[in-house]
Protein backbone atom coordinates (compact mmCIF):
# COMPACT_ATOMS: atom_id res chain seq x y z
CA UNK A 1 0.00 0.00 0.00
CA UNK A 2 0.83 3.68 -0.53
CA UNK A 3 2.68 5.43 2.27
CA UNK A 4 -0.46 7.62 2.78
CA UNK A 5 2.26 10.56 3.69
CA UNK A 6 3.37 10.27 0.09
CA UNK A 7 -0.35 10.48 -1.64
CA UNK A 8 -1.35 14.43 -2.71
CA UNK A 9 -3.99 15.26 -4.94
CA UNK A 10 -2.03 18.12 -5.77
CA UNK A 11 0.54 16.34 -7.55
CA UNK A 12 -1.66 16.74 -10.96
CA UNK A 13 -1.26 12.73 -10.82
CA UNK A 14 -4.73 11.58 -9.35
CA UNK A 15 -7.64 11.68 -12.01
CA UNK A 16 -10.26 14.48 -12.46
CA UNK A 17 -12.45 12.19 -15.16
CA UNK A 18 -13.72 8.53 -14.73
CA UNK A 19 -15.93 6.81 -16.70
CA UNK A 20 -18.96 5.98 -15.05
CA UNK A 21 -21.80 2.87 -15.36
CA UNK A 22 -25.23 4.51 -13.54
CA UNK A 23 -26.91 1.66 -12.13
CA UNK A 24 -30.41 0.97 -13.97
CA UNK A 25 -32.61 1.35 -11.35
CA UNK A 26 -31.43 4.78 -10.04
CA UNK A 27 -34.56 6.43 -8.75
CA UNK A 28 -33.13 9.91 -11.39
CA UNK A 29 -32.97 7.44 -14.56
CA UNK A 30 -36.62 6.23 -13.81
CA UNK A 31 -37.97 9.81 -13.53
CA UNK A 32 -35.97 10.73 -16.99
CA UNK A 33 -37.80 7.25 -18.20
CA UNK A 34 -40.96 7.77 -16.94
CA UNK A 35 -40.99 11.85 -17.63
CA UNK A 36 -43.20 13.35 -21.04
CA UNK A 37 -40.60 15.43 -22.37
CA UNK A 38 -41.94 16.69 -25.48
CA UNK A 39 -45.54 17.29 -23.74
CA UNK A 40 -43.34 19.37 -20.87
CA UNK A 41 -41.28 21.26 -23.78
CA UNK A 42 -44.35 21.81 -25.11
CA UNK A 43 -45.52 23.08 -22.17
CA UNK A 44 -42.70 25.14 -21.80
CA UNK A 45 -42.83 27.04 -24.90
CA UNK A 46 -46.13 28.03 -24.67
CA UNK A 47 -45.57 29.64 -21.06
CA UNK A 48 -42.90 31.31 -22.77
CA UNK A 49 -44.92 32.59 -25.55
CA UNK A 50 -47.55 33.96 -23.18
CA UNK A 51 -45.25 36.45 -21.16
CA UNK A 52 -43.25 37.35 -23.41
CA UNK A 53 -44.26 40.55 -25.57
CA UNK A 54 -41.25 39.29 -28.36
CA UNK A 55 -39.56 36.38 -28.80
CA UNK A 56 -35.89 37.42 -28.93
CA UNK A 57 -32.90 36.29 -27.75
CA UNK A 58 -31.61 33.08 -27.62
CA UNK A 59 -34.41 30.03 -27.11
CA UNK A 60 -33.56 28.77 -23.61
CA UNK A 61 -32.48 24.62 -23.47
CA UNK A 62 -35.85 23.19 -22.99
CA UNK A 63 -35.07 19.85 -22.24
CA UNK A 64 -32.18 20.18 -20.12
CA UNK A 65 -34.15 23.26 -17.88
CA UNK A 66 -36.87 20.93 -17.64
CA UNK A 67 -34.70 18.44 -16.14
CA UNK A 68 -33.28 20.82 -13.54
CA UNK A 69 -36.78 21.39 -12.57
CA UNK A 70 -37.01 17.38 -12.24
CA UNK A 71 -34.69 17.44 -10.03
CA UNK A 72 -35.53 20.14 -7.43
CA UNK A 73 -38.79 18.52 -7.31
CA UNK A 74 -37.33 15.48 -6.53
CA UNK A 75 -34.66 16.49 -4.52
CA UNK A 76 -35.65 20.12 -3.00
CA UNK A 77 -32.59 22.14 -2.93
CA UNK A 78 -31.72 25.46 -4.19
CA UNK A 79 -30.51 27.11 -7.27
CA UNK A 80 -26.98 26.51 -6.62
CA UNK A 81 -27.25 23.37 -5.22
CA UNK A 82 -28.66 21.97 -8.70
CA UNK A 83 -26.12 23.82 -10.87
CA UNK A 84 -24.17 21.72 -8.78
CA UNK A 85 -25.49 18.59 -9.27
CA UNK A 86 -25.75 19.21 -13.51
CA UNK A 87 -22.29 19.48 -13.22
CA UNK A 88 -20.97 16.80 -11.62
CA UNK A 89 -23.34 14.18 -10.73
CA UNK A 90 -24.23 11.85 -13.77
CA UNK A 91 -27.79 10.75 -12.62
CA UNK A 92 -28.57 14.35 -12.85
CA UNK A 93 -26.98 15.20 -15.56
CA UNK A 94 -28.54 11.99 -17.31
CA UNK A 95 -32.33 13.37 -15.91
CA UNK A 96 -31.13 16.71 -17.76
CA UNK A 97 -29.94 14.86 -20.94
CA UNK A 98 -26.75 16.06 -20.68
CA UNK A 99 -24.54 13.22 -20.87
CA UNK A 100 -23.12 14.23 -24.33
CA UNK A 101 -23.25 17.81 -23.69
CA UNK A 102 -20.95 20.39 -23.32
CA UNK A 103 -23.38 23.37 -22.44
CA UNK A 104 -22.72 24.87 -18.76
CA UNK A 105 -26.02 25.13 -16.90
CA UNK A 106 -25.59 27.76 -14.16
CA UNK A 107 -28.05 29.01 -10.84
CA UNK A 108 -29.35 32.16 -12.86
CA UNK A 109 -30.06 30.51 -16.31
CA UNK A 110 -32.14 27.43 -13.68
CA UNK A 111 -33.72 31.01 -11.74
CA UNK A 112 -34.94 32.59 -15.01
CA UNK A 113 -36.27 29.47 -16.46
CA UNK A 114 -37.75 28.75 -12.57
CA UNK A 115 -39.47 32.61 -12.76
CA UNK A 116 -40.27 31.88 -16.89
CA UNK A 117 -42.31 29.30 -16.10
CA UNK A 118 -44.35 30.71 -12.36
CA UNK A 119 -46.63 29.02 -10.69
CA UNK A 120 -49.11 28.57 -13.57
CA UNK A 121 -46.32 26.76 -15.55
CA UNK A 122 -45.76 24.26 -12.45
CA UNK A 123 -49.55 23.58 -12.57
CA UNK A 124 -49.61 22.90 -15.80
CA UNK A 125 -46.55 20.73 -15.74
CA UNK A 126 -48.44 18.99 -12.90
CA UNK A 127 -51.40 18.60 -14.70
CA UNK A 128 -49.75 17.34 -17.87
CA UNK A 129 -47.77 14.48 -15.70
CA UNK A 130 -51.26 13.46 -14.60
CA UNK A 131 -52.73 12.78 -17.34
CA UNK A 132 -49.96 10.90 -18.86
CA UNK A 133 -49.91 8.67 -15.67
CA UNK A 134 -53.58 7.89 -16.78
CA UNK A 135 -52.77 6.92 -19.83
CA UNK A 136 -49.86 4.60 -18.97
CA UNK A 137 -52.46 2.69 -16.28
CA UNK A 138 -51.01 3.57 -13.71
CA UNK A 139 -53.78 6.57 -12.62
CA UNK A 140 -57.78 5.59 -12.01
CA UNK A 141 -59.58 8.89 -11.82
CA UNK A 142 -63.04 7.60 -10.95
CA UNK A 143 -62.46 8.28 -7.24
CA UNK A 144 -61.69 11.60 -5.96
CA UNK A 145 -60.68 12.55 -1.68
CA UNK A 146 -59.96 16.03 -1.32
CA UNK A 147 -58.95 18.52 1.72
CA UNK A 148 -57.37 21.72 2.85
CA UNK A 149 -54.43 22.47 3.91
CA UNK A 150 -52.34 25.27 5.00
CA UNK A 151 -48.80 26.11 3.32
CA UNK A 152 -47.06 28.11 5.89
CA UNK A 153 -44.78 30.85 4.86
CA UNK A 154 -41.20 31.43 6.46
CA UNK A 155 -41.97 34.47 8.27
CA UNK A 156 -41.77 35.60 12.22
CA UNK A 157 -44.67 35.90 14.14
CA UNK A 158 -46.84 39.09 12.71
CA UNK A 159 -47.23 41.50 16.29
CA UNK A 160 -47.44 44.80 16.13
CA UNK A 161 -44.30 46.13 17.14
CA UNK A 162 -42.51 43.44 14.63
CA UNK A 163 -44.36 44.82 12.02
CA UNK A 164 -43.82 48.43 12.66
CA UNK A 165 -40.46 47.90 13.30
CA UNK A 166 -40.07 46.24 10.11
CA UNK A 167 -41.78 48.53 8.24
CA UNK A 168 -39.25 51.28 9.71
CA UNK A 169 -36.43 49.03 8.68
CA UNK A 170 -38.04 48.76 4.90
CA UNK A 171 -38.27 52.74 4.53
CA UNK A 172 -34.62 53.22 6.00
CA UNK A 173 -33.02 50.90 3.34
CA UNK A 174 -35.20 52.29 0.13
CA UNK A 175 -34.40 55.94 1.36
CA UNK A 176 -30.48 55.40 0.90
CA UNK A 177 -31.00 54.41 -2.33
CA UNK A 178 -32.92 58.02 -3.49
CA UNK A 179 -32.56 61.30 -3.57
CA UNK A 180 -34.69 64.26 -5.36
CA UNK A 181 -37.42 65.09 -3.20
CA UNK A 182 -36.48 62.61 -0.81
CA UNK A 183 -33.50 64.52 0.33
CA UNK A 184 -35.47 67.15 2.56
CA UNK A 185 -37.12 64.66 4.87
CA UNK A 186 -33.97 62.01 4.93
CA UNK A 187 -32.57 63.82 8.33
CA UNK A 188 -36.24 64.08 9.70
CA UNK A 189 -37.04 59.87 9.32
CA UNK A 190 -33.52 59.49 10.57
CA UNK A 191 -34.03 61.10 13.96
CA UNK A 192 -37.62 59.09 13.74
CA UNK A 193 -36.04 55.88 12.75
CA UNK A 194 -33.44 56.12 15.55
CA UNK A 195 -36.57 57.10 18.21
CA UNK A 196 -38.76 53.47 16.92
CA UNK A 197 -35.45 51.62 17.67
CA UNK A 198 -35.27 52.99 20.80
CA UNK A 199 -39.03 51.97 21.44
CA UNK A 200 -39.07 48.67 20.04
CA UNK A 201 -35.91 48.16 22.45
CA UNK A 202 -38.00 49.44 25.56
CA UNK A 203 -41.29 47.11 24.11
CA UNK A 204 -38.79 43.51 24.27
CA UNK A 205 -36.43 44.52 26.85
CA UNK A 206 -38.27 46.22 29.93
CA UNK A 207 -41.32 46.34 29.17
CA UNK A 208 -42.88 43.32 31.78
CA UNK A 209 -46.63 43.73 31.97
CA UNK A 210 -49.11 43.67 29.52
CA UNK A 211 -50.10 47.51 30.61
CA UNK A 212 -46.42 48.80 29.79
CA UNK A 213 -46.20 46.90 26.62
CA UNK A 214 -50.03 48.69 25.54
CA UNK A 215 -48.38 51.55 26.65
CA UNK A 216 -44.66 51.65 24.68
CA UNK A 217 -46.85 50.28 21.80
CA UNK A 218 -49.34 53.40 21.86
CA UNK A 219 -45.92 56.11 21.59
CA UNK A 220 -44.53 53.36 18.97
CA UNK A 221 -47.75 53.83 16.64
CA UNK A 222 -47.60 57.73 16.81
CA UNK A 223 -44.13 57.53 16.10
CA UNK A 224 -44.55 55.19 12.65
CA UNK A 225 -47.41 57.02 12.04
CA UNK A 226 -45.43 60.34 12.29
CA UNK A 227 -43.09 58.25 9.79
CA UNK A 228 -45.56 57.50 7.26
CA UNK A 229 -46.72 60.76 7.36
CA UNK A 230 -43.35 62.13 6.49
CA UNK A 231 -43.49 59.49 3.49
CA UNK A 232 -47.47 60.84 2.24
CA UNK A 233 -46.19 64.28 2.21
CA UNK A 234 -42.95 63.37 -0.29
CA UNK A 235 -45.82 61.73 -2.76
CA UNK A 236 -48.12 64.42 -2.24
CA UNK A 237 -46.10 66.90 -4.03
CA UNK A 238 -46.33 65.18 -6.96
CA UNK A 239 -43.11 62.78 -6.43
CA UNK A 240 -42.33 60.88 -9.68
CA UNK A 241 -41.56 57.47 -9.39
CA UNK A 242 -39.19 56.35 -11.35
CA UNK A 243 -36.78 53.88 -9.68
CA UNK A 244 -37.07 50.20 -7.91
CA UNK A 245 -36.66 51.87 -4.56
CA UNK A 246 -39.31 54.60 -4.58
CA UNK A 247 -41.83 52.08 -6.23
CA UNK A 248 -41.00 50.60 -2.88
CA UNK A 249 -41.29 53.48 -0.68
CA UNK A 250 -44.58 54.07 -2.39
CA UNK A 251 -45.91 50.78 -1.99
CA UNK A 252 -44.91 50.64 1.53
CA UNK A 253 -46.61 53.70 2.10
CA UNK A 254 -50.00 52.89 0.60
CA UNK A 255 -49.45 49.32 2.28
CA UNK A 256 -49.90 51.39 5.72
CA UNK A 257 -52.72 53.30 4.97
CA UNK A 258 -54.35 49.97 5.65
CA UNK A 259 -52.56 48.26 8.75
CA UNK A 260 -51.91 51.34 10.69
CA UNK A 261 -55.62 51.28 11.36
CA UNK A 262 -55.60 47.89 11.93
CA UNK A 263 -52.79 47.70 14.66
CA UNK A 264 -54.31 50.84 16.10
CA UNK A 265 -57.70 48.64 16.73
CA UNK A 266 -55.40 46.11 18.04
CA UNK A 267 -54.21 48.52 20.72
CA UNK A 268 -57.20 49.73 21.85
CA UNK A 269 -59.60 46.64 21.86
CA UNK A 270 -56.79 43.94 22.07
CA UNK A 271 -58.84 42.16 18.88
CA UNK A 272 -57.15 41.22 15.77
CA UNK A 273 -58.99 43.21 13.30
CA UNK A 274 -60.37 41.84 10.10
CA UNK A 275 -58.59 41.01 6.89
CA UNK A 276 -55.08 41.45 9.13
CA UNK A 277 -51.71 42.35 7.29
CA UNK A 278 -49.46 40.13 8.56
CA UNK A 279 -46.44 40.95 6.43
CA UNK A 280 -45.10 43.60 5.13
CA UNK A 281 -43.67 41.43 1.64
CA UNK A 282 -45.86 39.28 1.46
CA UNK A 283 -49.14 40.94 2.23
CA UNK A 284 -51.65 38.35 0.76
CA UNK A 285 -50.55 36.07 3.29
CA UNK A 286 -53.70 35.58 6.01
CA UNK A 287 -54.27 33.89 9.06
CA UNK A 288 -55.59 30.36 9.21
CA UNK A 289 -57.34 29.32 12.39
CA UNK A 290 -56.89 25.23 12.44
CA UNK A 291 -57.62 24.77 16.00
CA UNK A 292 -54.67 21.86 16.30
CA UNK A 293 -52.97 21.12 19.52
CA UNK A 294 -49.92 23.70 20.09
CA UNK A 295 -50.50 25.62 16.38
CA UNK A 296 -53.98 27.08 16.90
CA UNK A 297 -53.42 29.20 14.11
CA UNK A 298 -51.19 29.12 11.27
CA UNK A 299 -49.71 31.60 8.59
CA UNK A 300 -49.54 31.33 4.92
CA UNK A 301 -51.52 30.35 2.41
CA UNK A 302 -54.67 27.97 2.19
CA UNK A 303 -54.67 25.02 -0.54
CA UNK A 304 -57.07 22.51 -1.78
CA UNK A 305 -55.46 18.93 -1.77
CA UNK A 306 -57.21 16.38 -4.36
CA UNK A 307 -55.95 12.73 -3.80
CA UNK A 308 -56.10 10.47 -7.02
CA UNK A 309 -55.39 7.03 -7.16
CA UNK A 310 -52.61 8.19 -4.61
CA UNK A 311 -51.09 11.10 -6.91
CA UNK A 312 -51.81 14.23 -6.02
CA UNK A 313 -53.27 18.38 -7.40
CA UNK A 314 -52.93 21.05 -5.66
CA UNK A 315 -54.85 24.44 -6.28
CA UNK A 316 -55.91 27.54 -4.90
CA UNK A 317 -59.10 29.79 -5.03
CA UNK A 318 -58.75 33.07 -6.68
CA UNK A 319 -55.35 33.09 -6.77
CA UNK A 320 -54.70 31.95 -3.16
CA UNK A 321 -57.36 33.94 -1.32
CA UNK A 322 -58.87 32.90 1.72
CA UNK A 323 -61.94 30.79 1.12
CA UNK A 324 -64.54 28.56 3.43
CA UNK A 325 -63.82 24.93 3.15
CA UNK A 326 -67.55 24.72 1.84
CA UNK A 327 -65.83 26.32 -1.07
CA UNK A 328 -63.34 24.36 -1.69
CA UNK A 329 -65.26 20.85 -1.56
CA UNK A 330 -66.92 21.82 -4.85
CA UNK A 331 -63.70 23.55 -6.54
CA UNK A 332 -61.95 19.99 -5.89
CA UNK A 333 -64.76 18.59 -8.02
CA UNK A 334 -64.68 21.19 -10.47
CA UNK A 335 -60.45 20.85 -10.91
CA UNK A 336 -61.02 17.41 -11.55
CA UNK A 337 -63.31 17.79 -13.78
CA UNK A 338 -61.38 20.53 -15.77
CA UNK A 339 -58.40 17.78 -15.76
CA UNK A 340 -60.09 14.52 -16.40
CA UNK A 341 -63.45 16.03 -18.70
CA UNK A 342 -65.84 13.88 -16.24
CA UNK A 343 -66.62 13.76 -12.74
CA UNK A 344 -65.29 11.07 -10.45
CA UNK A 345 -67.44 8.21 -9.38
CA UNK A 346 -66.89 8.94 -5.55
CA UNK A 347 -66.66 11.96 -4.13
CA UNK A 348 -64.69 11.73 -0.38
CA UNK A 349 -64.81 15.59 2.19
CA UNK A 350 -64.48 16.04 5.67
CA UNK A 351 -67.65 17.99 7.58
CA UNK A 352 -66.46 20.95 6.99
CA UNK A 353 -67.66 21.18 3.37
CA UNK A 354 -70.92 19.24 4.62
CA UNK A 355 -73.93 21.10 3.94
CA UNK A 356 -77.29 20.00 1.69
CA UNK A 357 -76.38 22.48 -1.06
CA UNK A 358 -73.14 20.99 -1.90
CA UNK A 359 -74.69 17.02 -2.02
CA UNK A 360 -76.89 18.65 -4.37
CA UNK A 361 -74.64 20.47 -5.99
CA UNK A 362 -71.63 17.95 -6.42
CA UNK A 363 -74.79 15.64 -8.05
CA UNK A 364 -75.76 17.51 -10.11
CA UNK A 365 -71.84 17.96 -11.02
CA UNK A 366 -72.01 14.22 -11.97
CA UNK A 367 -70.76 13.13 -9.16
CA UNK A 368 -72.54 9.39 -8.30
CA UNK A 369 -71.43 8.36 -4.52
CA UNK A 370 -70.72 12.17 -2.75
CA UNK A 371 -69.47 11.06 0.87
CA UNK A 372 -69.09 14.51 2.38
CA UNK A 373 -68.70 13.39 5.92
CA UNK A 374 -72.08 14.88 7.68
CA UNK A 375 -72.05 17.05 11.02
CA UNK A 376 -74.06 16.68 14.15
CA UNK A 377 -76.82 13.77 13.73
CA UNK A 378 -76.87 14.36 10.39
CA UNK A 379 -76.57 10.95 8.15
CA UNK A 380 -74.33 9.92 5.34
CA UNK A 381 -75.75 10.50 1.83
CA UNK A 382 -74.14 6.91 0.70
CA UNK A 383 -75.03 3.40 1.80
CA UNK A 384 -73.04 2.54 5.19
CA UNK A 385 -70.78 0.35 3.33
CA UNK A 386 -69.82 3.03 0.70
CA UNK A 387 -69.13 5.40 3.57
CA UNK A 388 -66.52 2.78 5.25
CA UNK A 389 -64.79 2.71 1.98
CA UNK A 390 -64.90 6.65 1.58
CA UNK A 391 -63.48 7.39 5.40
CA UNK A 392 -60.52 5.05 4.72
CA UNK A 393 -59.84 6.69 1.42
CA UNK A 394 -60.22 9.92 3.05
CA UNK A 395 -57.76 9.22 6.14
CA UNK A 396 -55.09 8.43 3.59
CA UNK A 397 -55.48 11.92 2.30
CA UNK A 398 -53.55 13.07 5.71
CA UNK A 399 -50.67 11.04 5.08
CA UNK A 400 -50.40 12.10 1.59
CA UNK A 401 -50.27 15.92 3.16
CA UNK A 402 -47.70 14.89 5.41
CA UNK A 403 -45.54 13.65 2.65
CA UNK A 404 -45.56 16.49 0.44
CA UNK A 405 -45.14 19.16 4.09
CA UNK A 406 -41.91 17.09 4.68
CA UNK A 407 -38.05 18.55 4.01
CA UNK A 408 -37.64 15.99 0.87
CA UNK A 409 -40.64 17.78 -0.98
CA UNK A 410 -40.17 21.28 0.67
CA UNK A 411 -44.06 21.98 0.38
CA UNK A 412 -44.09 23.77 3.93
CA UNK A 413 -42.18 26.71 5.10
CA UNK A 414 -40.68 27.27 1.43
CA UNK A 415 -37.02 29.61 1.72
CA UNK A 416 -38.70 32.38 -0.35
CA UNK A 417 -40.07 36.53 -0.32
CA UNK A 418 -42.41 36.20 -2.29
CA UNK A 419 -46.35 34.83 -2.11
CA UNK A 420 -46.03 33.78 -5.88
CA UNK A 421 -42.58 32.27 -5.16
CA UNK A 422 -44.41 30.23 -2.28
CA UNK A 423 -47.26 29.28 -4.89
CA UNK A 424 -44.17 27.90 -7.15
CA UNK A 425 -43.19 26.25 -4.88
CA UNK A 426 -45.91 24.08 -3.66
CA UNK A 427 -46.60 23.37 -7.29
CA UNK A 428 -43.35 21.99 -7.87
CA UNK A 429 -43.43 19.74 -4.59
CA UNK A 430 -46.25 18.71 -6.31
CA UNK A 431 -44.77 17.28 -9.28
CA UNK A 432 -42.22 15.94 -7.04
CA UNK A 433 -44.60 13.47 -4.91
CA UNK A 434 -45.95 12.57 -8.30
CA UNK A 435 -42.97 11.13 -9.94
CA UNK A 436 -41.94 9.04 -6.85
CA UNK A 437 -45.22 7.86 -6.63
CA UNK A 438 -45.22 6.92 -10.62
CA UNK A 439 -42.21 5.33 -10.19
CA UNK A 440 -43.11 3.12 -7.26
CA UNK A 441 -46.13 2.29 -9.13
CA UNK A 442 -44.56 0.89 -12.23
CA UNK A 443 -41.65 -0.87 -10.14
CA UNK A 444 -44.90 -2.78 -8.16
CA UNK A 445 -46.21 -3.58 -11.43
CA UNK A 446 -43.13 -4.76 -12.85
CA UNK A 447 -42.64 -6.76 -9.98
CA UNK A 448 -46.55 -8.51 -10.13
CA UNK A 449 -45.77 -9.40 -13.68
CA UNK A 450 -42.30 -11.08 -13.12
Amino acid sequence: MTNPLQMGFFDQSHPRSANIAIKSNHELLRFADIFPWPQAIQVAMDIRAMRAKALSGPEPHYRELLGAVALMSVRNITYRQAEDLVAHYAPARYLCGMMDSNWQMDHVTIFDFMQMLGAEGMDMLNKMFLLHAKKIGILESDKLMSDTTAQEAMIPYPNEVGLMKRFTDLVGKSLKQVGGKFSSVKEKIKEVTSKVKGLVRRSHLFAKTKEEKKKVGKKLYHTVRELHGLLKKCFDKGLQVRSKSSMELERLSKLMDQLLPQILHFLDTGFVASKKIIHLQMSELYSIVRGKAGKSVEFGLKWGINRIDGFILGFLIDGGRHASDQKFCLSAIREHIELFGKAPKTFGFDRGGYSMANLKKAKKLGVKNVGIAPTGKAKWDVSDTMAESIRRERAQVEGLIGNVKSKKYGFNKPNVKRTRAMETCGHRSFLGFNLAKAVRKLSLMQEQMA
